[in-house]
């Protein structure tokens, strides 16, 4: 049985964590489709047995990526020029394309002292981490399968058969929260939200997808760190909000990652700046 934790955190930089600790109203997450996360193997699946007929094998995969999503049909047609353009990844590139029409995904960590997250996520340590009560932001999402922990993996996920991506549609959760084992120090858990219960910007992001929120409520913010490097306005301005209670948070100023919190973190984290 999955056991949940009781907080999960998200590593932000000070711009984005400005805006997930408002001055006014609740804040928000970015809710990334599938094709636009970092990894660009997400989704990847592999296809083990052998289709007897090319033409098919098109209209069954045409027809089980449709029943994903019935507002956008995929065609055979459209299958057969994925598999010219993406060669053996073009289960991977369908599934994704058709995921990201669906659903986004918000990503949490286990760990908020982990050195590499703070080098990665936070501008070189120089922002925020978040922590977030798993009972609020679960209750964000349609069921309690789509907070999930992800897996991870030296190989892709075999498919063993085109309805597992279906059948049942928890299978689907599933395959959105596998990655790689390269990445396996994140220790990630994942929020999976329809698209239709977001909020579009209007903006997009470096590579064109377009960027929607999830507003959380405040009262889910349980505990907020920053390092040495974060600058000293951005505490004061988070610290200041932290402390209104019109704006109903559920800490009242954040910590500073030190020692006190993590001895691990503070000795790696004090040869890292003075590598």
């Amino acid at each position: 049985m999955m056991v949940i934790p009781t907080l999960l955190y998200k590593y932000v930089t000070a711009k984005r964590a400005l805006a997930c600790l408002p001055e006014v109203g609740d804040g928000a997450l970015r809710a990334t489709q599938p094709a636009a996360l970092n990894d660009p193997f997400e989704c990847h699946i592999w296809q083990t047995f052998v289709e007897q007929d090319l033409a098919e094998g098109n209209a069954k995969l045409a027809q089980v990526l449709t029943e994903l999503h019935k507002t956008v049909p995929v065609t055979p047609n459209e299958v057969s020029r994925a598999r010219d353009r993406y060669g053996s990844l073009y289960i991977r590139e369908l599934f994704a394309r058709q995921m990201s029409r669906r659903f986004g995904i918000i990503s949490f960590a286990t760990d908020p002292f982990n050195p590499l997250m703070w080098s990665h996520y936070t501008g070189d340590g120089s922002g925020f981490v978040l922590a977030y009560r798993t009972p609020d932001i679960g209750r964000l999402a349609a069921g309690s399968e789509r907070l999930r922990e992800v897996t991870y993996s030296s190989i892709p996920v075999p498919l063993m058969g085109y309805p597992v991506l279906n059948e049942p549609e928890t299978n689907t959760y599933k395959l959105l929260c596998c990655k790689s084992s390269h990445w396996e120090h994140e220790r990630e858990w994942r929020l999976i939200v329809d698209l239709d219960k977001t909020i579009g910007t209007g903006q997009r992001d470096q590579n064109d997808h377009p960027i929607n929120v999830l507003r959380i409520p405040n009262s889910a913010v349980s505990e907020v760190y920053y390092t040495e490097r974060t600058s000293p306005s951005d505490v004061a301005t988070i610290e200041r909000r932290l402390a209104s209670p019109n704006n109903r948070y559920g800490v009242q100023r954040p910590t500073k990652a030190s020692r006190k919190n993590n001895f691990r973190f503070f000795v790696t984290w004090v040869r890292w700046c003075s590598s």
